[in-house]
């Protein structure tokens, strides 16, 4: 039997944004119309109100799971598992101007989600290099209460990986 690797799962969904040097991405710190720094892990209230900003985390949601037998019993064996993987990605912007930010957050929000519905089986380029058989986003949130500051606004997409073993 084989367990998933969750944190393989958030950096390939880091590696899935960071592809996107159009609308997402760009690591120098001239450009604050894309994320600075896209990174796996969760982020503490502190580090959520620091520079570089816009910047984005990948992490677990609270419910990190749920797993079930979807597979023939032999031998008294489950012979595979579905995970169903919970994922959280978290943003921030600089909060200047309200009507421009709130446009900031909106249109990261539709990049990251055309981003990883392109990418539903969150591959590497070939099939084979697949991690999942779906993937969707099920919830857009603000950002947390704890993560909220004078500082940064930003948002939470919820994200639901199918993973079978």
């Amino acid at each position: 039997m084989t367990t998933v690797d969750l944190f393989a799962i958030k950096e390939r969904i880091v590696d899935i944004l960071k592809s996107d040097t159009t609308n997402l991405w760009d690591s120098t710190p001239n450009d604050k119309t894309k994320f600075r720094k896209i990174e796996a892990g969760s982020p503490s209230p502190k580090a959520i109100q620091e520079p570089p900003l816009p910047r984005l985390w990948v992490t677990s949601d609270d419910v990190v799971a749920n797993v079930s037998h979807v597979a023939v019993i032999e031998n008294n064996v489950h012979l595979g598992e579905e995970y169903d993987i919970r994922i959280k990605i978290l943003f921030v912007v600089e909060a200047k101007d309200g009507q421009k930010t709130e446009e900031d957050i909106d249109d990261f929000t539709k990049s990251i989600i055309e981003k990883l519905e392109t990418n539903y089986d969150l591959r590497n380029g070939a099939e084979s290099t697949r991690l999942a058989e779906a993937s969707q986003v099920t919830q857009i949130m603000d950002l947390p209460t704890m993560f909220r500051g004078d500082r940064v606004k930003g948002r939470v997409i919820k994200f639901k990986v199918i993973v079978r073993t």
